[in-house]
């Protein structure tokens, strides 16, 4: 976890989208989750990417969509991965 790479996603924060200004710290190791200083908000590092609120492993879901991106049919993605 490196809070110096991710900013704040709060549309009411006046540091919103600011990165490397010492607002964002470690909220919870555990959880994986930063804290915005300014206007005291949680987030995920993922937030506000494909991989936010995944349910399956961020590995697969990247093999997933390369595969779609080569032309591989969907039928042949869910038969190969069960």
């Amino acid at each position: 976890m490196v809070p110096d790479k991710v900013f704040c996603h709060n549309p009411d924060c006046h540091a919103r989208g600011k990165i490397g200004h010492g607002n964002i710290g470690i909220h919870s190791r555990k959880e994986q989750r930063y804290i915005c200083h300014e206007c005291s908000k949680t987030f995920t590092e993922s937030k506000g990417t494909t991989f936010y609120c995944l349910k399956y492993p961020q590995e697969f879901v990247t093999i997933v969509i390369t595969l779609l991106s080569r032309g591989c049919p969907i039928q042949a993605i869910v038969a190969a991965s069960g």
